[in-house]
Formats: C-alpha cells, structure tokens, sequence
C-alpha cells in the first residue's frame, strides 16, 4: 500500500469520524451539533491511535464557504447596525486584555510558570502566531500548546450551552434565503474564493474568510446575487473545522493531556468569566442581545464563533466583525506586546497565514 492510498484513507477516515459525530450531536439534540460533535467524536479517534489526516485544500474550502455564508448574511439592516460597533470592538478589546492579565497572573503565581509560557498560554487566539513566537522564547511549549488546545475544546463544547441557557431560543437573526439560480450560485463561489485567494496571497490576516466574505456581501448588497449559497454548505464546514481543531491534539499524549486538563480548565473558566462581564457590559450599553455579544466576545477563534452564530441563529456578521477585529489586533500588535512582557527584543514576524482561532 502506497503513501498516497494510506494518506488518502486517513483522510476518508477523519471525515467519516466527524460526520458521524456530528451526526450523532445532530440527533442528541446539543447545540451547535456538527462543529461539536465531529470534535469530540475526532478527539476520541486521536486518542484510540487512529491515523487521520486532513489536507490543506479542505481547510482552504471550509474557510471560504464560510466566509460565503458570513457575507450573504450581510444586508442593509446589517450596515445599520453596524454603527453600533466599534464602542462594542472597543469593549471587546479591552476584556481581551484583561483575560490575558488574569490569565497570566494565574499561571505565573499559582501554578508557578515561567513568564513567557504564562504569557502565551494565556493569549486568546491567533495560535500560529503564539507558536511562532513562543518557540523563540523560553516557553514551555507542550504547556502553551496544551493550554491553548484545551481552552477551545472547552469553548466549542461548552459555549453553545451557555448561549442556550442564556438565551433559549434565540432568534435575533433571520437565516438568509438561499438562491435559486445556478448561475448565480456558480458566480457567488466564484467570485468569493477567487477573492478570499487572492487575500490570503497578499497576507491578508484571515484573509479566507474576510475576502470571501467581502466579495459575497458585495454581490449580495449590489444586487447581483439574490440570497445565499444553500445553508447545506455550512455542515461540510463545520465537520471539517471540527475534525481540524481535534488533530490539533496529536502528539499530545494522553498522560500528558490528563494532567495538564486542569490548568487549561482553569484558564478557560477565568477567560470565560471575563467575557461574561466584558458581554454583559456591553450588551447594556449598546443595547445588544446577552447571547449575541458573548458569543462575540468569546476567546475562541474567528471560523468557531461564527459558525455558532448561525448554529444559534445569531447575528454572524456582527460576531464575524469582532472576532475579525481581535485576531488582525493580535497579529499586529503581538510581537511589540510580548518584547514589553518579556523584556526583549522581539523581530516582527512576516506575516503568515495563521489559522483563524
């Protein structure tokens, strides 16, 4: 049996798990079931000593039609909102900041860290670049990759319950026709991952999703599309997105994983109280739905929260804007960040493309 026979039965192998447990989440009844469900079910498989796989092209097509969905949900009430914004992309930015202090004050004075591995296991998100900078740094890095592992696990398997409770039947945002011509459905995928190429090619931070994103809103806004792709597109990316945060814990083992369990249990239970003051603020001040700004507002990744939303029939354009906001915040404003915490001289990185949690 040849390599590329076994890669590609790996790769059949990680989708059929995630379907299944998507499936599985479906049928059960739990929130946001398909992005749940494929990650604990792929988790499962990891650690029963499964070999699966997933190529770059499928992570490239989940991103785009994702990006689709985001900006076919965008219209002209959505532009209305919008002026209601950038004081909540400020709220937000400032309880990112303050989940990365506690975080850090947490795992550098109980539990004893080193500084720079209580540092970037503490940063919500952008986790290629915490990688990149973290192994130039005195780091441990199981620890931050652990740390970072867990805290999403937890926020994808336990958010959506939150929300719910919460919110039990949210319907703050209505879903989006899907368009009946296949030429104008040819045209949407078309244009929409030509431009979310050509952003990931010039180095466009999340850029993806954001060009698909903008290409698909400004077809719909311009009238040259009615409606959007057909909602069966978002469970493929769901279950891929799913099965790709789940390999994130290869390599990890499994005694490794018991005992550091806690740690990132910790850190997430400290992030997650933080946004739920930062949310619950805001959502008073601007007169935003609880459910729709914690969603917001989670120190989860850009591709997982707006997923959510249409799993919970939030508004995905306003979750999408300020996950957006927080990841281009961390990419750029890292590297001078962590020379301030570290004392060091830090070399901006060039930029990457960095996957969206």
């Amino acid at each position: 049996m040849n390599l590329h026979t076994v890669s590609s039965l790996s790769v059949l192998r990680a989708l059929a798990i995630g379907t299944a447990g998507g499936a599985l989440g479906h049928v059960i009844g739990i929130p946001a079931p398909w992005l749940a469900g494929s990650l604990v079910a792929t988790i499962i498989a990891v650690y029963s000593n499964q070999t699966l796989e997933l190529p770059d092209w499928l992570r490239t097509l989940a991103f785009i039609l994702l990006g689709i969905q985001t900006g076919t949900a965008v219209n002209s009430e959505t532009l209305y909102r919008a002026g209601q914004w950038p004081l909540s992309i400020v709220c937000m930015g400032v309880t990112v900041g303050l989940i990365v202090w506690a975080c850090m004050v947490y795992y550098e004075r109980l539990r004893k860290w080193n500084k720079a591995t209580a540092y970037f296991s503490s940063l919500p998100g952008a986790l290629s670049m915490v990688i990149l900078l973290a192994s130039a740094s005195k780091a441990d890095m199981r620890r931050v990759t652990i740390s970072q592992c867990v805290r999403l696990f937890f926020l994808i398997a336990a958010l959506p319950l939150v929300i719910v409770y919460i919110s039990p039947a949210p319907r703050a945002f209505p879903a989006t026709p899907a368009v009946a011509s296949i030429f104008e459905i040819i045209i949407l995928v078309g244009v929409s991952a030509a431009a979310g190429l050509l952003f990931e090619r010039l180095r466009v931070p999340a850029g993806l999703i954001l060009g698909a994103a903008l290409a698909s809103a400004a077809l719909g806004l311009g009238d040259v599309i009615h409606g959007g792709a057909p909602d069966s597109i978002l469970i493929p990316a769901n279950i891929i997105l799913g099965v790709m945060i789940a390999l994130r814990f290869k390599g990890i083992s499994w005694p490794e994983l018991r005992i550091s369990l806690g740690d990132g249990f910790a850190g997430f239970a400290i992030a997650m109280v933080i946004a739920v003051a930062g949310a619950l603020f805001t959502s008073q001040i601007a007169g935003l739905p609880l459910a729709l700004t914690l969603l917001a507002f989670a120190p989860g990744g850009l591709e997982a929260m707006t997923i959510m939303a249409f799993a919970l029939n939030l508004d995905p354009a306003y979750v999408a804007a300020h996950q957006v906001a927080r990841y281009i915040g961390l990419v750029l404003l890292m590297p001078a960040v962590t020379s301030f915490v570290l004392h060091r001289n830090v070399p901006a990185p060039q930029p990457v493309n960095v996957e969206e949690d």
